[in-house]
């Protein structure tokens, strides 16, 4: 059930940000689904999201950040440019899990507004038990939500 709904709010979720890359994990980490990623990339020491997800599931708030500095009190005192800097958001889905997404910098940011609706859908989908909604009908909601 809640498998459902977490893949769901990833594939949502993906194509609202327009990001390149999601996984959703449940609350104990496991991973649900995946799009644009593999298990290489997931065990690349480059890859910081599950570190990231950690800290949004025991925030229960979202997270941007990027690969290159996952906490910003170890940020570099100059500006580097990175080829292949990724910016990174977790969405935490309700308390069932939580969303990673992830795009190249160079394609822009994915705007705070709408992870901030990202994660209004999925706590208006918990709390009122349609766990079981498809993606078209969870991207409906979305539009919905002001």
């Amino acid at each position: 059930m809640s498998e459902t709904f977490l893949s769901n709010f990833m594939h949502v979720s993906l194509h609202i940000t327009g990001a390149e890359r999601a996984l959703v994990v449940d609350h104990d980490l496991t991973i649900i689904d995946m799009m644009n990623l593999d298990q290489s990339d997931v065990l690349a020491d480059n890859f910081i999201g599950i570190e990231v997800i950690q800290r949004a599931l025991a925030s229960g708030e979202c997270i941007v950040t990027n690969n290159a500095v996952s906490d910003n009190a170890h940020a570099p005192n100059t500006n580097t440019n990175f080829s292949n800097l990724r910016l990174v958001v977790v969405i935490p889905a309700a308390g069932y899990g939580a969303v990673y997404l992830d795009q190249l910098m160079r394609k822009g940011v994915i705007p705070k507004d709408k992870v901030n609706r990202l994660m209004a859908l999925g706590e208006h989908i918990a709390q009122s038990g349609q766990l079981e909604i498809s993606a078209e009908e969870m991207d409906d909601l979305y539009r919905q939500i002001a």
